[in-house]
């Protein structure tokens, strides 16, 4: 079953339908398919072949891209029926702006030391944010940044909390209180190589989440 209240979990990086249906038996809120030729964890030639048909639908899908057309991102989300946008790359308010007419979209910002001076500026132009770490890759770097720093977040929108989260982190996501912490998004940690998924860690970072 989904959590209900409990914090909601988004597993990214998804690129073969043995992964699909393994994690999907996990039932998470939402599962990331990257569309960024750069990523080890890229879908884009392979997407026809994966067979999203599997994922229950309370999952949602959600297509990642990293400074992509308006075109190119219609096309997919259309095509694959792809309930979210997750924008990773440089995108401006206004582009995000007119992304929202044709999906939910959830704009990444990548943290280092403070949080970014920009975030007021996509309050009315996007569904969530995501606060990613910061790196020489646009996301799936592995790495994390201070948690401490979300404390400073007073926006209006939810925000996905990402970067470098392993299963031992569970217990400490679970103590962050901050009222517009929506999901935690999952990746780079749960793999045995990049790509490929370790069920067993992933197994046991949603019993982690769901035990008190």
């Amino acid at each position: 079953m989904h959590r209900g209240k409990a914090m909601k979990i988004k597993v990214c990086g998804i690129t073969n339908n043995k992964d699909i249906a393994e994690i999907s038996a996990l039932k998470p809120d939402y599962l990331g398919f990257i569309f960024y030729p750069p990523s080890p964890r890229d879908v884009t030639n392979r997407i026809a072949s994966l067979d999203l048909s599997v994922i229950p639908k309370k999952t949602s899908k959600v297509a990642v891209f990293v400074n992509e057309s308006y075109d190119s991102i219609s096309k997919i989300i259309d095509r694959y029926g792809f309930e979210f946008v997750q924008l990773h790359g440089d995108e401006s308010p206004e582009f995000c702006n007119k992304l929202q007419r044709i999906s939910k979209i959830i704009k990444a910002f990548r943290i280092a030391d403070t949080l970014p001076k920009n975030l007021n500026e996509y309050q009315d132009t996007c569904d969530y944010l995501l606060f990613d770490s910061a790196g020489k890759n646009y996301g799936g770097n592995g790495i994390g940044f201070n948690h401490l720093l979300i404390n400073e977040y007073n926006g209006k929108l939810p925000f996905f909390l990402s970067g470098g989260i392993s299963v031992d982190d569970s217990s400490n996501v679970k103590t962050i209180t901050h009222k517009n912490l929506h999901a935690v998004d999952i990746n780079s940690k749960f793999e045995i190589e990049p790509g490929i998924k370790d069920m067993e860690k992933l197994k046991a970072f949603f019993n982690n989440m769901i035990s008190r």
